[in-house]
């Protein structure tokens, strides 16, 4: 076996109206990795092929080339983390353009075609390359980013789409007919899944909630309860050479719960590697530090946040007729992102300084308060984890 643990990728697929975008800028803040609204990519390169006079009912509009000049033209980037990220267009954010229905049909209408689907796919995987993701759209778990570690398809029925669909029109400043929006939805409906190239369906491993009856909080709550599920289940990591040093997912959280110091490595794109020995703390998955706002490990992370994170614990070197060292460990490949919101830092601090200084606990809320604008702290958010440990014999198994 030498599979390597699914990307750390969420996926939120469904029909218009299922309420995938709100949801997904919701899950990404709770899971502090940015969102990916692939329904904006697509209603921006529509309007960008409008711009160009290409019509994709008929043959004319400009030919191959033109089309990928297009492309090239969209240029889409990704800012932000949770419900603060932003798809950019040539390095600017995208308008409230898009969030018309009249945009809305004409990515429906240029979706299907393959040239487009595979510009798309090529572009939401770079993206997803480069950084942990929440992607919501309609082919995200199925054909996009099929080794997402966990898959959600939300449904709902089209009367109720079109009363959601009425309701964010109206809090924009804009009056419709629900008769309209849900005809239109019902014409979308029929393009995403008819299409022949990936149309609209669940992927095999999603888990399906019909949002008809349940408020936003309740779906919220399944899709996190869908996410720690299979975050607990997902394989730990590469296979190593001596299997029989290979720890599981359960030695791995309590060797960085319990952990004292770690080792992050980074890459600052030269011919030398930096490592930097850092006190950490371990809290919903992730494993949060903190240091000075500035300095040579901040400028690297703000160029490359892919980074190695290595915790060892129970030393023992011994003599036992060879000299030999008992030993766990546990390595975290992944990225790391600053954290920004002063409640999660404020919290951070005080769980810092309670692991460290416990004879000291009441005093961690006034250090963090004390120490929140001088002090930066960082999230390193796990893409692959393993563990390795030799241990005395009485002690395996």
């Amino acid at each position: 076996m030498t599979e390597r643990v699914r990307s750390m990728i969420v996926t939120i697929d469904g029909p218009a109206g299922a309420g995938k975008s709100t949801l997904a800028g919701r899950v990404a803040e709770e899971l502090g990795i940015p969102c990916l609204d692939t329904g904006a990519m697509f209603r921006t390169l529509a309007l960008e092929l409008q711009r160009a006079g290409f019509d994709p009912a008929c043959a004319s509009g400009p030919g191959a080339r033109e089309l990928e000049q297009a492309f090239a033209a969209c240029g889409f980037s990704l800012e932000g983390v949770g419900a603060a990220s932003r798809l950019l267009c040539r390095g600017q954010p995208v308008g409230d353009e898009i969030r018309t229905e009249q945009a809305g049909m004409a990515a429906a209408a240029v979706a299907v075609l393959p040239d487009v689907r595979e510009f798309m796919k090529k572009t939401q995987r770079a993206l997803g390359d480069k950084y942990p993701l929440v992607a919501e759209g309609r082919d995200m778990g199925t054909v996009i980013f099929p080794e997402a570690f966990c898959k959600i398809y939300l449904s709902a029925s089209t009367r109720v789409r079109a009363a959601r669909r009425l309701l964010q029109l109206r809090a924009a400043g804009r009056d419709a007919d629900i008769r309209e929006i849900e005809e239109r939805i019902r014409e979308r409906d029929v393009q995403d899944e008819s299409r022949a190239s990936a149309p609209l369906r669940p992927a095999d491993d999603a888990v399906i909630v019909d949002t008809t009856d349940m408020d936003a909080d309740t779906v919220f709550a399944a899709i996190m309860r869908a996410v720690r599920e299979a975050r607990a289940a997902a394989p730990v990591a590469v296979r190593m050479r001596r299997r029989d040093r290979e720890t599981g997912s359960e030695a791995v959280s309590d060797l960085l719960e319990r952990g004292e110091y770690g080792v992050l490595s980074l890459d600052d794109g030269s011919s030398w590697p930096y490592a930097v020995p850092l006190s950490y703390v371990l809290s919903e998955g992730a494993v949060y530090f903190h240091c000075a706002p500035s300095g040579r490990k901040v400028a690297i992370m703000a160029r490359n946040n892919r980074v190695c994170f290595t915790v060892v614990a129970d030393t023992e070197p011994v003599y036992e007729g060879s000299f030999s060292t008992y030993y766990a460990s546990a390595l975290i490949t992944g990225r790391v992102f600053p954290v920004v919101d002063e409640e999660e830092k404020k919290r951070v601090l005080v769980l810092l300084a309670e692991k460290y200084s416990p004879a000291h606990a009441d005093k961690a809320g006034m250090y963090a308060e004390r120490s929140l604008k001088n002090t930066a702290v960082y999230r390193i958010v796990p893409e692959l984890l393993s563990g390795k440990a030799k241990r005395r014999p009485s002690q395996d198994g």
